[in-house]
């Protein structure tokens, strides 16, 4: 085949393959979808304002999107149970973080990574979003160690389970916002998933975020909030540092950037591998200590018996064969830090897409010896 025709094919696949990329573009869910990430702030805005005009104005501050529901009547510690209308003070969460994180987004952190010097358009928008689920994970993480802290799980895995179900379905003011509002999080992070430009990790991200909110819920409905609370610890401590190192490399603060991402491959070992399964066997193991074997009541709020176990663990399962995939992942990192020099970000739940990857120089030598090998490589393949 000659030259010649090897470009004419060439072009042809590409050409096709625009016109493709096309078509989808010019969908009507594909133009719903670059409306609603293009007006983010404003339809947002426009909904919060609907839902607190009508809090104050017709509902009386009573309404459920901003008001917790199903309050315990004549309940000495002002505790409430899950209900239905729960559902409202969610949605109204997932409007409140959209707002928030275009807000955070496009006033504070791209602003001052353009005033720090970073140029890429893409880069701007990584490193605004990398920032604001610093910012989040940090918040998230330090309310759900106060809840635990106050509550019979703290350093306990038998307070999962102990005084199942009345003790459980009876949750705190703090616990039930604590965890609508987590709900509310990650009902936006699907959103945003769905809407947002498709990274290379969007399949396993779209799993992740899938299996992470049908936990949340039906650990809310069958009353095992505890043990969520526990899992979303877990999750949230080691996404703080992944997060905080990917903003760092975004800045080219070379050094800074190895000693965060240190600090979150061992937070990320003990958490998500240690801990969290040693809340698997909890489930697995330790529940049947404390609750019989077959509880199952509605009535009651009782939702335990071996085929609710069983799902439970699947679910955790599945989380965790991700983790561990995606930190085969990191160990790669680890590799090119120690034999390469340089470190950079392709963990499959990295929001960066493989055009825009930035390595981080090490040393300046290791730097020089890596790009010279890049330019040969570039050079062999003009030649073929």
């Amino acid at each position: 085949m000659t030259r010649a025709k090897q470009l004419k094919e060439q072009s042809y696949f590409e050409v096709r393959a625009a016109k493709e990329a096309a078509a989808r573009q010019n969908t009507h869910i594909a133009k719903a979808c670059q409306w609603a990430v293009a007006n983010q702030e404003g339809w947002s805005l426009t909904l919060l304002l609907l839902i607190h005009g009508h809090d104050r104005l017709v509902a009386e501050k009573t309404s459920p999107f901003v008001h917790l529901q199903h309050r315990i009547t004549r309940d000495s510690e002002g505790r409430y149970y899950r209900g239905a209308r729960d559902l409202y003070f969610i949605l109204h969460w997932t409007v409140v973080f959209t707002y928030i994180r275009v807000i955070v987004m496009s006033r504070l952190l791209v602003p001052f990574a353009k005033w720090y010097g970073v140029k890429s358009a893409r880069k701007l928008t990584r490193f605004g979003e990398q920032g604001w689920l610093t910012i989040y994970y940090t918040l998230s993480n330090s309310a759900g160690l106060y809840v635990m802290y106050n509550g019979p799980h703290w350093m306990n895995t038998g307070g999962f389970w102990e005084g199942y179900p009345e003790g459980h379905r009876q949750m705190t003011a703090l616990m039930k916002t604590y965890y609508l509002v987590q709900m509310g999080f990650w009902f936006q992070q699907i959103f945003v998933l769905m809407i947002e430009e498709r990274r290379k990790d969007f399949v396993a991200m779209l799993i992740h975020h899938f299996v992470t909110y049908n936990l949340l819920g039906w650990s809310l409905y069958m009353n095992f909030t505890r043990i969520g609370n526990a899992i979303l610890c877990c999750m949230d401590s080691s996404d703080i540092f992944l997060s905080w190192t990917k903003c760092l490399r975004y800045l080219k603060m070379d050094k800074l950037s190895v000693v965060g991402f240190t600090i979150f491959m061992l937070s990320w070992i003990y958490t998500r591998h240690y801990l969290y399964i040693k809340i698997m066997l909890s489930i697995i193991y330790e529940s049947r200590q404390y609750i019989s074997k077959d509880m199952w009541d509605p009535t009651k709020g009782a939702y335990y018996n071996a085929n609710v176990q069983w799902a439970f663990s699947i679910l955790l399962g599945v989380l965790q064969l991700l983790i561990i995939y995606w930190f085969a992942l990191v160990l790669r990192i680890v590799y090119r830090i120690i034999f390469l020099g340089n470190l950079e970000d392709n963990r499959s739940d990295s929001e960066d897409d493989g055009d825009d990857q930035e390595d981080i120089k090490v040393s300046d030598n290791s730097n020089s010896k890596s790009k010279s090998k890049r330019e040969r490589l570039l050079k062999t393949k003009k030649v073929v």
